[in-house]
């Protein structure tokens, strides 16, 4: 029916989307079965498109408004994946480059316990062995130069009295960011015979931590409002 189309176009002429075309698909039905119901009591077709237009008043503003319900939940929907999904992405960024940072340390507590399983088998410290901790040294730079001070520790009990003796010394104590305070040791557990002893010039181990999980828990938190946005907009959808 030509007014009806007519009417609704106009209705819709500035929206568009699924939702629109839906709302418009239904209205326009509902109209044409107005209409068809009016002409069966034998009233003529341009009256009878006039009176259901006339009673359609209300429900227009209805489904009008929930149109641009339908539009604003779509738009806030989307900018809650947007965001959700760029926290996401800044969480893997932060998380792999703070990982790379921290893992240094940890790796650097491997080495050394490498170094003391090393001389726990030997007896005697030898020049060679002193050439071969500078060697160490040197290979090993990018994690000594963080390390103000290093050394190979002996361990020796005598008569119940305990001595230790630095066979080896890279650097000098008590000049990182902590002093004395920041010594770190690796030995052997349960034994006491060699270990080593360092320093950081700097040691933020773990300093920003909490930053592994705040935007994945940012991320999760707008995923979770995505998830209950579009919950009730498809459950306004089908009210509509």
């Amino acid at each position: 029916m030509k007014g009806i189309d007519e009417y609704v176009h106009s209705l819709y002429a500035n929206v568009s989307g699924k939702e629109a075309k839906e709302l418009k698909q239904e209205m326009r039905s509902h109209l044409i079965e107005a209409v068809e119901e009016l002409k069966a009591k034998g009233i003529k077709e341009s009256e009878a498109i006039s009176i259901a237009l006339e009673r359609f008043g209300d429900e227009k503003q209805i489904k009008s408004g929930l149109l641009t319900m339908f539009k604003s939940q779509k738009r806030f929907a989307k900018w809650l994946f947007r965001s959700a999904f760029i926290f996401l992405l800044i969480g893997l960024v932060v998380s792999i480059s703070l990982y790379m940072k921290d893992n240094k340390y940890i790796e650097t507590s491997d080495l050394m316990a490498h170094v003391v399983e090393t001389f726990d088998t030997k007896g005697n410290f030898t020049p060679e062995d002193e050439q071969a901790l500078k060697d160490m040294v040197d290979r090993n730079s990018r994690y000594f130069e963080n390390i103000s001070y290093f050394a190979l520790v002996k361990n020796t009990e005598e008569q119940g009295k305990k001595t230790s003796e630095q066979l080896f010394v890279h650097g000098r104590e008590g000049t990182g960011e902590f002093g004395e305070n920041g010594l770190m040791k690796q030995g052997i557990a349960g034994e006491d015979t060699w270990h080593v002893e360092w320093e950081y010039e700097t040691y933020d181990y773990l300093k920003y931590e909490p930053y592994y999980y705040v935007f994945f828990a940012i991320s999760v938190v707008l995923f979770v409002l995505w998830g209950v946005v579009n919950f009730y907009h498809r459950r306004l959808k089908a009210f509509a």
